[in-house]
């Protein structure tokens, strides 16, 4: 018995020891649940969003889809940018029809335009007059217009196609509903500029770049890093100099992340190696291309894209940007909220989102225990790291561009698309962050919000409409206007080559008639010399105020030169890098045979409504007075009874063409 005590006495630490091993391995497995139903919650989050989304239109629905606001845009959209006009539809104007305003930058001792760039939309449109046969100047403007906006759809569905099938569904669907609804694109797709051109291949670069890397070198370039170099590089030579922003991330990328598959020795060797060939080779190839039309055109050996950036940023003949107008550090963040409103916002929430995100997975991936959770994690960490090359070009772009003096709104659509991008990684990153943030707080998640965003995303593509009804109804007198100039009696075929649409002699496009028709103030509103009609073409005149600073010229006419090559190789003292008046680019209002004015019955401004000199010919046409008008009323479309009634002051001003009393002799 004795014996019996003893040893029950020496039995009890023992049993004592045991409950405590198994209360701490049910604490140690409560904790390895929990951790592991953070890591669930965090993964069914995203899978549950996806469910959701799973449908993506293919490529040719997302294209005919979109080329439905494109197209509409090129058809109804005011040129938004005087540069666009007198830099390229006036020279391009002139290499088609042998007439048209020419700026400084076109001058052969200066040379920062390039020749080569405009030839691209000439062969285009001479290639549709082969089929088509154009009768009218407006016709051309179009076809081109629309030609454009096509190829900017394309492009957005390539890159929307690129999301889906390598980063998620979910966000792909929002891209494009945040790009079809962004007033910025509505007027960029389309715009005969450098960064439109820049940014539609941009898209294609990026697209191609959304390809995971992978170790396999062959399989990398020709997947991945081949056209995405291939499209930067035409994007930096053929477009902008500046597009190259764009494409740092990537080049990051390449560097920094080796990818799946078996493990290579030396693979950044490798890289970088494939980098510079492929990189050297596309940009000797581009731009060796666009150097010798361009020099052809000059007269002497140019690189434009050059030119361009040793003026600008390296002050080249006594110059510099800041000549043509200085802007404040916020000048993008206002523009962004304007042309994309909501979007911009959550477009700004992505990297701090990314970061709370990666915090978040971090945490999760400490606690989990089990394999298949440790794998899980895993993988949602490398593609949460890789999507951070994705967010960086929109804000690499902002960044830079905004510490710079000189800005302006068309600098910042090279990265529209990334923009709706960067907003849709914000939105996808809301529901799986809320489902991790209660699971920390021990509550339950109610599963996807991707139902969320898409509503946020129809709310700014429904603030967008009413800004691109506002452009087109504010700012679309101009085109109106000078629908009213007389037309000329000069029929037949535009002299742009042969045209399948008939054999009728094509008629010279001015013949003898001269008209000259005038503005003053009102010089950066001229939608081109594609809106005049045959033998017609426009001066400026400093009778009618708000002409200053160096206006373009006129290029030597191709018919009294002998050829445009001749006309685009003269050097000329009228043209100066500084911005000065030149009084040879004015005449005297005496000789005008026809004037395009506004007035503003809320400014104290000449104008020719009361000269009995003058009379109104055809209708006048309503433009916005931006200075006398509520800034919400100016921002978007507000009929003229609502802006009454919410007390949102409206001024109009009124565009009108007049004609000489007693015609010039």
């Amino acid at each position: 018995m004795a014996r019996q005590r003893h040893n029950a006495k020496h039995q009890k630490p023992s049993v004592k020891h045991e409950r405590v091993e198994r209360r701490e391995h049910k604490l140690e497995l409560k904790a390895r649940k929990h951790a592991e139903s953070e890591a669930s919650h965090v993964q069914r989050a995203e899978e549950l969003d996806t469910q959701h989304s799973e449908y993506v239109p293919s490529l040719s629905v997302l294209f005919r889809f979109l080329a439905l606001v494109r197209v509409s845009g090129a058809l109804l959209s005011p040129i938004q940018d005087c540069d666009e006009v007198y830099n390229y539809w006036e020279p391009l104007h002139f290499l088609q029809f042998g007439a048209g305003k020419q700026t400084w930058e076109y001058s052969p001792q200066y040379s920062l335009r390039s020749y080569a760039y405009l030839h691209i939309y000439d062969v285009l449109i001479r290639s549709m007059h082969l089929v088509i046969g154009f009768r009218t100047k407006t016709q051309v403007f179009y076809a081109l217009r629309v030609c454009l906006a096509l190829m900017s759809a394309l492009c957005e569905a390539v890159f929307v196609r690129s999301v889906a099938q390598h980063v998620d569904r979910r966000m792909a669907n929002y891209v494009w509903l945040g790009v079809f609804g962004m007033a910025g694109m509505f007027h960029a797709a389309h715009a005969v500029l450098p960064t439109s051109f820049a940014m539609c291949l941009c898209m294609l670069g990026s697209a191609a770049a959304m390809v995971p890397p992978v170790s396999d070198v062959k399989r990398h370039m020709r997947n991945r890093a081949v056209p995405a170099i291939g499209a930067f590089a035409l994007a930096v030579c053929a477009g902008w100099p500046y597009a190259g922003l764009v494409a740092v991330p990537f080049v990051l990328e390449e560097m920094l992340v080796k990818g799946s598959g078996a493990s290579t020795r030396n693979w950044r060797a490798q890289r970088l190696a494939m980098l510079v060939v492929v990189g050297v080779g596309a940009t000797v190839i581009a731009l060796g291309a666009m150097a010798v039309v361009d020099s052809w055109y000059y007269g002497r050996p140019v690189v434009a894209a050059w030119n361009q950036v040793a003026y600008n940023v390296l002050g080249q003949h006594n110059g510099s940007s800041t000549l043509y107008g200085t802007e404040p550090w916020y000048f993008y963040l206002k523009n962004g909220l304007l042309n994309a409103n909501i979007v911009m916002i959550l477009a700004f929430c992505a990297l701090p989102m990314w970061i709370l995100y990666y915090v978040a997975l971090k945490q999760t991936s400490r606690t989990t225990a089990s394999v298949a959770g440790e794998r899980a994690m895993r993988q949602l960490l490398d593609g949460h790291f890789l999507l951070l090359f994705r967010l960086l070009p929109f804000y690499l772009v902002l960044v830079v561009f905004s510490l710079q003096a000189h800005k302006e709104e068309r600098f910042l659509s090279i990265v529209y698309p990334h923009l709706s991008f960067c907003a849709s990684a914000a939105l996808s990153m809301a529901s799986p962050l809320r489902a991790w943030t209660c699971a920390q707080l021990g509550r339950r998640s109610r599963g996807g919000q991707s139902r969320a965003g898409f509503l946020v995303l129809a709310g700014a593509a429904c603030v967008g409409m009413l800004r691109m009804t506002a452009l087109v109804k504010y700012y679309g007198a101009p085109v109106r206007a000078f629908m009213e100039l007389p037309t000329s009696n000069i029929t037949g075929l535009l002299p742009l080559g042969p045209s399948i649409k008939g054999l009728r002699t094509e008629q010279p496009l001015h013949k003898d008639l001269d008209r000259v028709v005038c503005m003053g103030g009102a010089w950066y509103w001229f939608p081109s010399s594609y809106w005049l009609p045959r033998g017609y073409h426009l001066q400026f005149v400093r009778e009618l105020g708000g002409v200053d600073g160096h206006l373009p010229g006129d290029f030597v006419p191709a018919k009294a030169s002998g050829s445009v090559q001749k006309s685009t190789s003269v050097e000329r003292p009228d043209f100066n890098a500084r911005n000065e008046w030149e009084p040879s680019h004015a005449i005297e209002l005496s000789q005008c045979d026809y004037a395009v004015d506004i007035e503003y019955p809320m400014r104290e401004e000449p104008g020719l409504a009361h000269s009995s000199e003058w009379q109104q010919v055809g209708m006048c046409h309503d433009v916005l007075d931006p200075a006398n008008t509520s800034v919400l009323a100016r921002m978007v479309y507000v009929p003229h009874v609502l802006a009454w009634m919410a007390g949102q002051r409206q001024e109009w001003g009124q565009m009108c063409v007049y004609e000489r009393r007693n015609p010039i002799a």
